[in-house]
């Protein structure tokens, strides 16, 4: 049982991890992710 508690809370160390770093690059703001050159939505 302990060994499955420390896996979730190293899963979520990791998954919050991951997303703090990726977190930049990944947003766009919406002018620029829902424009093309003709056409804006």
């Amino acid at each position: 049982m302990k060994a499955f508690l420390l896996s979730i809370v190293i899963l979520l160390v990791v998954a919050l991890g991951v997303g703090f770093l990726l977190d930049e690059p990944l947003e766009t703001p919406a002018s620029r992710a829902y424009s093309t050159e003709n056409v804006r939505l």
